[in-house]
């Protein structure tokens, strides 16, 4: 069957502006670091072991000390090497046992046939593993497992709409690394979404990612902008205008690419930060909490469990406005849009949204040391100073803007008219179009034009379906418009070579890139006027006013049972008691004494509390098996430091089956922080309950000391928490701010049980239509280099010669115009040649031919073999260099280009229109007779559709 005829014609085009304002360190890092899961980790960041295999990933803290309490990923900061994949763990003690994961499946992919296809791009290993029946497919980066489809939904899902529950809009959304387009797709579920930036070094995982995930990128999305290549110099090349203006930001990065330069006073950590809007929240992969912490205001780290594969996964939100305690789920954006989610419903139950919440912390930038630029800033705005002259960049980057428009009827409208849009949009075109025109192929025309900013190339099929890089969109709009164009084309940009000395560097300078402020709360007196911790106890009542807020946190239908630790009769008065004995929610007190307390009890009357002498843990235990394990523990503020220090070894023992003697599996501990006692009993009982789900949060009650709670076993602690605290101040009227929530270690998953999700649970209607009846007609490449050797004009004549595609070709050479390098073109109707060089050590090659010669080239026979568009390379690129004395590839992007929204070269293609095969092995299945299996042929015919013949029960069906 035939690829159909496109309605009318497709325009090839490609904008090329060249850009001087991106100012580089010499730090020279390969940018295949900057996307892939650096080499040698494990899922989560970690490190493989001495055989290669991952180990347990509930592995531990740094610190056994119980007198200073952890964040649950403090460890990081400390020794990540301590880690392996998954940084939520417990501490093993001496002859303790190491669970093997959290659960039983963690990293096993049984069932699935390893690399079904696997090939290198120029950046890294991207490898393909199926397992039909889940059914599951997986993709890999340099062997380290990046996503499998049946987790799409776990993690997906909650990274997109977990963010958005503390948003009032999400309009401009920006992502980093999510070249599976699984982002994006949850990013346009919401329909006031006016821009989704995505940034990706390999464009090659985007396009095969529509072939074995069905994951559309929308190149022909109007809102949606790929940008291709390194991120650092993407960053340094977005229009300044866009930042502060971004209401989400996820980033999915390495360590590593997170600290490369941008300018020279950024990193890309610091440049992304830049892009938020100051409500905007930010969101980090991995193990990230810590870092989090230290660069923005509020903090959050976010736990899932019940993962197919990986058991249970992680990531870190930041924000300078959105404190993540107070999310709008019923009237937020998730509801009024009516998102669908398969994981994520926070509106069945609002817990499920709150559960996710492990660790919070709301950060003291003065205290942290992150106010230089602050203090700067409002010095200079009080003595303002000359602003400096901007300085002549040594290095250069440009974008290649590549627009496919489809529908186009009348070409020569272009050639007559591209030198005028041009000047309209404030551009400076060097003389008329070099045109070339052809019968008797499918290209009839191709046009050229060099501008001083950059240059534009169009070629032409009607048979078939530099600097100023803020005028990308102008030009594509005016360029379209002139064509009749208003929809039907596609769009995306690569990273190209720039050009030094262009006229205009100064206008790039301030059009393009971020600059470096502050964007953290630094102003003293807002810092002033918010709750602060004080020197001196909290008071008896406010203390007591909390505990019967705390109340809350306990459940509803169960009898409160309260144990308080008093201290020593007759000396420590334990008000705490009192107040419990008196409030009408608590069923019974049990007041814990001092051992030598036991005389002054004997004349205690009281009928309401339990009093124990605690001579023998065994009198303590006895009390709790009558009342089925307490429900709540308080520390009295009055009680002895030494007896409150002893209590952590009584109820919290670390794996001590007396805890389960003593505590209830949903138990609340509260407890004053104004000792070291105190924090000590209160940080030890976070890291040792061995109970489900242990949380625990700081409120700073004003001018006195915090309040601390622990609770375990309720999703909802995060909610209950944030009840408590307006109850106390409501109740005491003393402003109050929860500070700080730190988990406790995480456990192993009793009931995992996680839902699988295959690739047809999603609607793939469309995305099946765009993979089999897209039409690749031709292929371009984009080959960087750094050269020694400064002459290529003479060189590219040469490689014309030696190449009949291009004979007649129409040639073009500039240089002075330009900058201080220099641009030649061979154009003709169906290709070009281009040739730009920086004016330094920087060259780079758009070479666009009709046709496809992608072919695997392996170094060895061991060698995963990496894709190339071979003619490019051997009649082009070899040939050019043969001629150089010498010349590195840094960089190489090839992109098919064609109609019908094409994304995939034509071998990355099994079908006929409307019918493909859903797996790789479906035609191996095929061979083997599935298609007339009794018991597989019925899933055969709907999923190997194309291996069977029988395209007209293909999933999905209309």
């Amino acid at each position: 069957m035939r690829l159909p005829i496109a309605a009318s014609s497709l325009l090839a085009t490609t904008v090329g502006l060249l850009s001087t304002a991106a100012l580089f360190n010499d730090l020279l890092i390969p940018s295949s670091t900057l996307f892939a899961t650096a080499a040698q980790t494990c899922a989560g960041g970690g490190r493989p072991n001495s055989d290669g295999t991952c180990a347990n990933p509930d592995m531990v803290s740094s610190s056994d000390d119980d007198d200073e309490e952890e964040s649950s990923d403090d460890a990081e900061a400390a020794d990540a090497s301590q880690y392996s994949g998954n940084p939520n763990a417990h501490k093993l003690e001496e002859g303790e046992e190491k669970p093997p994961t959290t659960c039983d499946s963690y990293l096993k992919l049984e069932g699935f046939k390893d690399a079904v296809y696997e090939t290198r791009s120029f950046y890294q290993e991207v490898a393909w593993s199926e397992n039909p029946n889940k059914p599951d497919v997986c993709m890999s980066l340099d062997d380290i497992l990046q996503i499998c489809h049946s987790y799409r939904p776990h993690y997906h899902e909650p990274y997109v709409h977990f963010p958005a529950a503390y948003m009032k809009e999400m309009k401009r959304v920006a992502f980093i690394g999510g070249g599976d387009s699984m982002l994006l797709h949850e990013a346009l579920k919401y329909p006031n979404v006016e821009m989704v930036l995505g940034l990706e070094l390999d464009q090659k995982v985007v396009r095969e990612s529509l072939k074995h995930f069905h994951t559309q990128p929308h190149f022909e999305d109007p809102r949606v902008q790929w940008w291709f290549g390194d991120a650092s110099k993407s960053l340094a090349l977005l229009p300044r205008e866009w930042f502060g203006t971004f209401d989400l930001v996820m980033v999915d990065l390495s360590e590593t690419a997170m600290s490369i330069s941008v300018t020279d006073d950024l990193d890309i950590f610091g440049a992304l930060a830049l892009l938020m809007k100051p409500e905007g929240i930010f969101v980090k992969n991995e193990l990230y909490y810590g870092q989090m912490s230290k660069l923005f205001d509020h903090s959050v780290f976010v736990y899932m469990t019940d993962y197919p594969i990986l058991c249970d996964q992680d990531w870190a939100m930041g924000s300078n406005s959105v404190d993540f305690l107070h999310p709008q789920i019923e009237g937020g954006l998730f509801e009024t849009h009516k998102v669908s989610a398969f994981e994520y419903n926070p509106l069945d139950d609002v817990d499920e949204h709150y559960k996710l919440i492990k660790d919070y912390s709301h950060n003291n930038a003065r205290k942290q040391g992150k106010c230089d630029l602050y203090d700067k800033e409002v010095a200079e705005a009080k003595n303002p100073i000359a602003k400096a002259d901007p300085v002549k960049p040594a290095k250069s980057t440009g974008v290649l803007l590549v627009v496919e428009a489809e529908g186009v009827t009348e070409f020569s409208a272009l050639e007559t008219l591209v030198k005028d849009l041009l000047v309209a949009e404030g551009l400076t075109p060097l003389g008329p179009a070099e045109a070339h025109n052809a019968s008797g192929s499918e290209a009839t025309a191709g046009l050229f034009i060099a501008m001083e900013e950059g240059y534009v190339t169009a070629h032409y099929y009607p048979d078939c379906p530099w600097s100023k890089i803020a005028k990308h969109d102008d030009v594509r709009k005016a360029l379209l418009g002139s064509l009749g164009v208003k929809n039907n084309y596609s769009a995306f940009r690569v990273i190209h070579g720039g050009m030094l000395g262009a006229k205009n560097w100064r206008e790039d300078i301030n059009a393009v890139g971020p600059v470096n402020k502050n964007l953290r709360q630094c102003d003293p007196e807002v810092t002033a006027a918010e709750p602060q911790v004080g020197e001196g106890p909290i008071p008896t009542d406010t203390f007591n006013a909390a505990v019967a807020a705390g109340l809350t946190m306990l459940p509803k239908k169960m009898d409160k049972v309260i144990a308080v630790v008093c201290g020593k009769k007759g000396k420590d008065a334990c008000k705490t008691a009192e107040s419990l004995e008196k409030n009408a929610k608590v069923d019974n007190v049990v007041a814990i004494w001092t051992c030598d307390s036991k005389e002054e009890g004997k004349n205690d009357n009281s009928e309401s509390i339990s009093n124990v002498y605690l001579c023998d843990t065994k009198d303590l235990k006895r009390v709790a098996k009558i009342e089925e394990g307490f429900s709540a523990v308080v520390v009295d503020p009055e009680a002895s430091p030494e007896f409150v220090q002893s209590q952590a070894d009584v109820f919290c023992k670390n794996n001590d089956a007396g805890q389960h003697a003593l505590l209830r599996d949903e138990v609340t501990f509260m407890t004053s922080l104004n000792n070291d006692a105190a924090a000590i009993f209160y940080a030890g009982c976070v890291k040792k309950l061995i109970k489900p789900n242990v949380r625990s949060s700081r409120i700073i009650i004003d001018k006195t000391s915090q309040f601390g709670i622990i609770g375990t076993g309720s999703k909802g602690f995060v909610r209950k928490t944030v009840e408590i605290q307006k109850a106390i101040e409501k109740k005491t009227g003393i402003p109050t701010a929860i500070e700080k929530m730190v988990a406790g270690p995480v456990q192993q998953q009793r009931e995992y049980d996680p839902e699988h999700y295959p690739a047809n649970a999603y609607d793939e209607r469309d995305s099946l239509k765009q993979y089999t009846n897209q039409k690749p007609i031709a292929s371009q490449s984009l080959y960087h280099y750094e050269i020694d050797d400064k002459t290529h004009q003479g060189n590219l004549d040469f490689v014309i010669a030696k190449n009949s595609k291009f004979a007649g070709a129409k040639r073009a050479n500039f240089n002075d115009e330009i900058g201080d390098g220099s641009i030649s073109a061979a154009i003709v109707a169906g290709g070009h040649i281009i040739v730009t060089w920086d004016g330094a050590s920087k060259v780079t090659f758009n070479i666009l031919t009709p046709g496809e010669k992608y072919e695997p080239v392996s170094k060895d026979e061991e060698d995963t073999p990496a894709m190339v568009l071979v003619d490019h390379k051997i009649e082009v690129i070899d040939k050019f260099m043969s001629k150089l004395p010498t010349a590195s590839n840094t960089g190489l992007e090839q992109m098919p280009r064609g109609s019908n929204r094409v994304v995939n070269f034509k071998k990355d293609i099994n079908a006929i229109p409307d019918c493909t095969d859903h797996y790789d092995l479906c035609f191996e299945f095929s061979k083997e007779g599935d298609c007339e299996d009794e018991e597989d042929g019925e899933w055969m015919h709907r999923f190997c559709s194309l291996s069977c013949g029988t395209c007209d029960k293909m999933m999905p069906l209309e």
